[in-house]
Formats: structure tokens, C-alpha cells, sequence
């Protein structure tokens, strides 16, 4: 197990704000894919909580969106049932307005605050594990949480 990263520190204090104590797993293998997540943890691919992260460009705001590991975001539904015009940030984007590298984007912590969205396949499980800042850890925490402190919206938006 590695040391904590600066990056961690800012998510573990983000949830300490929310009265939420979390334990990151420092791992020696990538966690950047939902699958490489799964397999280091021995869980349900269905359970790594990813974090995808859009530009809105009309609001011109953040948009970040937790999707059940296999699944993926249909832009045209997303856009259907939000009114929200989203386009994939790249990776400069990413790091720039969250502070995190893709692969390691944090429900919290970050340096601009997203609009929060959840893929409604999350919502079947009580736990979930999310990226904790850095591309090779994570954490677990129970859905109703991650929804209490992001108020995201639940979505069918696969």
C-alpha cells in the first residue's frame, strides 16, 4: 500500500465536512478502468461508482456523472431528459476545474463545483465504490451518502 496523496487529502477532508469518514485504498495497480477497479477490489463491476466529467456549454458549467462501471452515458438521452448541453472534457479540462487526473475524479474535493447526476443502476446497490483521487485508489460508501452530499439527480441515462 502506497502513501496518501495531496489529492486524497482533499477528498478525505471533503467528506469529514460532511460528517462522512472514509478509508482509501491505496493500491498497487491501476484503478483507472471500471474493470481494473473490480478486479482489484473483488467486487461486482456494477458497483465501481465512475465519474465521468462534461462541459456544459450553455451554463458553461461542470457536469460530472457517476455511471455503473459497465455502463455507459447516452448523450442524447442525458441531453433529452436535463435540457443540458454536455460535451466530453478532456483531460487538461478535467485537472483544471476538479483538481483530479481522469481515472481518479472524486465524487468531492473539487476546485469547481459540479452539477451532480447518477446512472439510476447505482441506486440498486447500498454500497459503491468511487475513485479517490488519484488513478490507483478508491473508497467505498453507501449510495444513499454519495447522494446526500452531491444532491445528484438520478438518471436513466444509459
Amino acid at each position: 500500500m502506497k502513501k496518501k496523496h495531496n489529492s486524497q487529502e482533499k477528498v478525505i477532508e471533503a467528506f469529514k465536512e460532511e460528517n462522512i469518514n472514509i478509508e482509501i485504498l491505496n493500491l498497487d495497480v491501476s484503478t483507472k478502468t471500471s474493470q481494473e477497479a473490480a478486479d482489484a477490489i473483488n467486487c461486482d463491476i456494477k458497483q465501481i461508482a465512475k465519474s465521468i466529467v462534461f462541459f456544459e456549454s450553455t451554463k458553461n458549467k461542470l457536469v460530472q456523472i457517476f455511471v455503473s462501471g459497465p455502463n455507459r452515458v447516452n448523450l442524447e438521452s442525458f441531453q433529452k431528459l436535463t435540457n443540458l448541453m454536455i460535451e466530453k472534457a478532456d483531460a487538461d479540462y478535467v485537472r483544471e476545474n476538479t483538481g483530479f487526473a481522469i481515472g481518479g475524479v472524486a465524487p468531492l474535493g473539487h476546485k469547481n463545483t459540479p452539477i451532480y447526476f447518477m446512472d439510476i443502476t447505482l441506486v440498486e446497490f447500498d454500497e459503491i465504490w468511487c475513485a479517490a483521487g488519484t488513478p490507483s485508489s478508491l473508497f467505498k460508501l453507501k449510495t444513499e451518502d454519495l447522494l446526500r452530499v452531491t444532491e445528484a439527480k438520478i438518471l436513466n441515462i444509459i
